[in-house]
């Protein structure tokens, strides 16, 4: 029985992968087609990914509710005659959030992404892995308007339905323990990004993301985290040097752990919340 369980679980994560490496291997084609060639011209990159992505999103937005309905008619199963009364109390208690909420989200991506971005500069990874130089030179090399729309709007939508919608929702399917799922949803983000550098800095953001999904079963603060981290390191980007400021000694080392320290404070406020919050799932 066990083995069946975990042949179901590498087939159900496997699924929605191969499907997206099939659409990302000809959807340049289409979009080369459709734009006459315009899409696929240097300098057009953000454009070619930013429109991969609304491509592919309805296709994964589907797999995403369908996987949803899955899930509450189980609920609905388990909890047999109290089925009813228990979809509307999980409706109006568990999986609300604030502004304040929000917020904090925004928070925690910003200072996480920094704070690993700082600690990964400090380490010989990129020396020893530079291929994260090719992706970062090809962006660059484009617009900031597409750079926008691809970074802190179409990826973070369709990277978000992907990984937390539709992967991490089938893990939990299987693993009755968030840590363990969200630690194996990390490491598929990391992997997703494709070098070792950017899979380090994923394996981080996406554990966070994950958390986020988890607490709230909501894309909406996955999503807008996801933003928030890409949008800093596009600014980031546009503003690179600081003049002589770190200089300073152990200034670059203080800003830092300052960064890691604020990011793990709203990591940890969330964490809380989850273990206050009872998973219906894991009963």
């Amino acid at each position: 029985m066990r083995e069946r369980r975990t042949v179901e679980m590498i087939g159900g994560i496997a699924a929605p992968i191969l499907l997206y490496g099939f659409l990302a291997m000809i959807y340049p084609k289409l979009m080369g087609i459709v734009s006459g060639g315009r899409l696929l011209e240097p300098g057009a990159g953000m454009w070619l990914l930013t429109a991969g992505n609304f491509f592919m999103l309805p296709v994964f937005w589907r797999i995403y509710r369908q996987d949803r309905g899955m899930r509450e008619l189980k609920r609905m199963k388990v909890n047999g005659a109290d089925g009813q009364r228990y979809k509307a109390r999980e409706r109006e208690t568990d999986h609300r959030f604030e502004i304040r909420e929000m917020l904090l989200a925004v928070l925690g991506a910003v200072c996480i992404s920094r704070g690993m971005n700082y600690v990964l500069a400090l380490t010989p990874l990129p020396y020893w892995f530079p291929g994260y130089e090719t992706a970062s030179q090809e962006m660059y090399r484009c617009s900031l308007l597409s750079q926008i729309a691809a970074g802190c709007i179409s990826a973070p939508l369709l990277e978000e339905m992907l990984m937390r919608g539709v992967l991490y929702g089938r893990l939990r399917e299987f693993i009755k323990s968030p840590r363990t799922a969200m630690l194996i949803n990390g490491l598929l983000f990391g992997l997703f990004h494709g070098n070792v550098v950017q899979g380090v800095y994923a394996f981080g953001m996406g554990i966070f993301f994950a958390l986020l999904y988890e607490v709230y079963d909501s894309l909406i603060l996955s999503v807008t985290a996801h933003a928030a981290a890409n949008g800093i390191s596009l600014l980031a980007g546009q503003f690179p040097g600081s003049g002589g400021l770190w200089k300073l000694p152990g200034l670059y080392e203080l800003v830092t752990a300052g960064f890691l320290l604020a990011g793990m404070g709203c990591f940890c406020c969330f964490r809380r919340k989850m273990y206050r919050r009872q998973d219906p799932l894991a009963r």
